[in-house]
């Protein structure tokens, strides 16, 4: 018995010893990668979003799948695949359960693809600096939402990790209609690069911080829910239980961030001075709301 005991101890001492000599450093995979085309690919497509990135810090997609690897094949010998596909709803920390799905229809013709950059380049670039560059863009044919069984067709989609804009309309697309356009897809991008810059507006959140999520008695119509908002600084009605605008109820702090982003883009300090002259508190934020825009590294 005692020799059955020494020998398990002699083994036991092996097996330790050879696990001491492994390297257990943890292997991680550097997830940007799956934004960049791979590193033997010289390819037309692949040469400008490597120049794309090194220019402006953004990564450029064209496609949603970010890997499609071989991992091997099964026991019916059939090849296994790993493959990533962009959610524009994944959040860090958060589920990815959501009732808003997209689907991207995308660019096959190459001359699309340059089109669809250089506009990136000349109509919205300009415009976001600093810390509302993009993590990256994804340039598509069109752009396919879904909300709880309702379809639309937007022309911009964001998210944590990307931003998709729908492409098919550019080549037809003149000058002068090429800024109307800009200025719809600028107001879903800006919006969403304010929201992902929260902490920088204390001072906007400050003017209207008693009224945030509350609730006020309905109105009569659509016009004193209106007058009301406006009063205590907001311009947006606040959502239900099921993320509908409704009267009666104050907006939620990311709403009211969003909606002056939006606000500002698409309307100059003097027309907002006209539109609003009865209501300092909207005037105040719109102010606050174009300089914390612009120290963010918005460009008007």
């Amino acid at each position: 018995m005692k020799k059955f005991y020494y020998t398990l101890l002699i083994l036991v001492s092996v097996i330790a010893t050879s696990c001491s000599d492994d390297d257990v450093t943890p292997q991680l995979k550097d997830t940007t990668l799956a934004f960049l085309p791979a590193a033997d690919d010289n390819s037309e497509e692949a040469q400008i979003r490597r120049d794309f990135y090194q220019t402006y810090g953004s990564f450029l997609l064209f496609n949603d799948t970010l890997q499609h690897e071989a991992l091997g094949k099964d026991v019916n010998g059939d090849v296994r695949y790993f493959t990533e596909v962009l959610d524009l709803n994944y959040q860090v920390g958060m589920s990815t359960n959501s009732n808003e799905k997209f689907k991207f229809s995308v660019m096959t013709d190459m001359e699309a693809k340059r089109v669809a950059v250089q506009y990136v380049k000349d109509y919205l670039l300009v415009h976001l600096t600093g810390k509302l560059k993009p993590y990256s863009w994804l340039l598509v044919d069109k752009i396919q939402r879904n909300f709880l069984g309702s379809v639309s067709s937007p022309y911009a989609a964001t998210g944590e990790r990307a931003i998709a804009l729908a492409c098919n309309v550019l080549p037809r697309l003149s000058d002068e209609q090429k800024e109307q356009y800009t200025a719809q897809v600028m107001t879903t991008i800006i919006a969403k690069l304010a929201n992902d810059n929260a902490a920088a507006f204390e001072d906007f959140l400050r003017v209207s911080a008693a009224y945030y999520d509350g609730s006020f008695t309905i109105p009569s119509s659509n016009a004193e829910n209106t007058e009301m908002l406006n009063k205590v600084g907001f311009i947006v009605r606040g959502t239900d239980e099921f993320k509908y605008e409704a009267n009666g109820l104050y907006p939620s702090q990311e709403q009211d961030i969003k909606s002056y982003a939006r606000l500002i883009v698409v309307n100059t300090a003097e027309a907002l001075q006209t539109k609003y002259a009865d209501y300092p508190l909207v005037l105040e934020k719109c102010g606050i709301m174009r300089e914390t825009l612009k120290s963010l590294g918005y460009v008007e």
